[in-house]
């Protein structure tokens, strides 16, 4: 019985060492990174652990603020969340010309948990962590009539569903560019939106991160008494202006009643507006922070224009040459249209594309780069 009692004991005592070592050791993850320098890649490894372990992607970038250089941000907290770790391997790409490192790392699972948890009790720390998450983050916003009986641009109600935009996203720390300040850039040329195709060249032009269409159409009827029973329909839609994709389409409708008079019905749709625009942007706002906060293969866009087969083909087996995973988005005639999976930026990919398309002999020319997509062209004519 005693011995019983004693093997009871050495398993339970066994136990909570292990969870003490655990606690000791925190996660132990393996992260991948890469960098223009060594440490650059280490960083980059670093905030990638941590990323993993959190489940949430964090916008790292530098910014100056009051004259002084702050750093970033997101690497030195990453940094503190981490315990140690060991560089399993590394290499430098000499066609790219960037460090890569594989990361092992152990990471502060109970200071981790603490922050996450002394985060969601504290408004001004959230309000930090959204300005810190979101504030590099431009939103596009247009007015797109979809049909006849779409309101009016410069209508009270319209009016209002796009304060209510601006303001839902500015809490955010979002920077938002609405249709009149798009004109004052661009002139008349912002006033032309007709279709999505349109509107999301022109948040590509201005280097959006999302463009968002707005369509608010409206209808009456009379009623017995003499007012009018107002409908209105509100639909938001959001896209990411580098691939085109649609990932937020929201809609809802209410009604109202209202005098007779063009005042009043002016007065009864902004009622109306304030009536089915709060549930309606709290819908998009949330479709696009979550869009903003999870974690996603990062990737650049390479175009290729009038570029016939065989071109198309020696793109293709460059890309492999120089190592980088990738996947044909778009081939029609002498268009092609790759997405390249790289943690390099833009430029970064520009520029090795560029260098490697030369080597190889090719006659493509760097045409433009917008965001996160990088235009070549041919002089091949003839077909698209």
């Amino acid at each position: 019985m005693k011995s019983k009692r004693l093997s009871v004991l050495v398993v339970f005592a066994v136990g909570i060492l292990t969870l003490l070592a655990a606690a000791a050791w925190g996660i132990q993850t393996t992260a991948i990174g890469e960098g223009r320098s060594r440490q650059e890649a280490i960083n980059n490894g670093l905030r990638t652990a941590v990323e993993q372990a959190l489940g949430t992607m964090m916008s790292s970038y530098t910014a100056v603020k009051d004259g002084k250089l702050l750093q970033d941000k997101i690497t030195s907290a990453s940094a503190g969340y981490v315990k140690n770790y060991d560089v399993l391997a590394e290499g430098k790409d000499p066609v790219s010309e960037t460090y890569r490192v594989k990361l092992n790392v152990n990471i502060d699972d109970a200071k981790l948990k603490g922050s996450v948890e002394e985060f969601m009790k504290d408004p001004q720390a959230m309000a930090t962590f959204t300005q810190t998450k979101f504030d590099d983050k431009k939103v596009v916003v247009v007015y797109m009539p979809r049909t006849g009986l779409d309101l009016p641009y410069d209508s009270k109600a319209v009016q209002t569903i796009m304060d209510l935009i601006q303001d839902k996203l500015a809490g955010y720390a979002f920077r938002v560019f609405l249709p009149s300040e798009l004109k004052r850039i661009r002139g008349r040329s912002a006033e032309m939106v007709v279709d999505e195709e349109t509107a999301i060249d022109i948040a590509r032009q201005e280097a959006g991160d999302a463009m968002v269409a707005v369509g608010f159409d409206a209808g009456k009827k009379p009623t017995e008494d003499g007012y009018q029973l107002l409908y209105v329909t509100l639909t938001i839609k959001a896209f990411d202006p580098t691939t085109g994709e649609l990932f937020a389409n929201v809609q809802d409708r209410d009604k109202t009643i209202a005098r007779g008079g063009d005042y009043a019905l002016q007065d009864g749709l902004a009622q109306a507006a304030i009536k089915v625009g709060p549930r309606t942007v709290d819908r998009l706002t949330a479709k696009i922070v979550e869009r903003f906060s999870t974690v996603r293969q990062k990737f650049v866009v390479l175009i290729l224009r009038n570029i016939g087969a065989k071109t198309q083909t020696k793109v293709e087996q460059i890309l492999e040459d120089i190592g980088w995973k990738f996947k044909i988005a778009r081939q029609t005639g002498k268009y092609l249209e790759v997405e390249i999976f790289s943690e390099a930026d833009p430029t970064t990919v520009r520029k090795t594309f560029r260098d490697a398309v030369g080597k190889a002999n090719l006659d493509l020319t760097a045409a433009e780069m917008a965001g996160s997509r990088v235009t070549f062209d041919g002089k091949e004519t003839g077909g698209y």
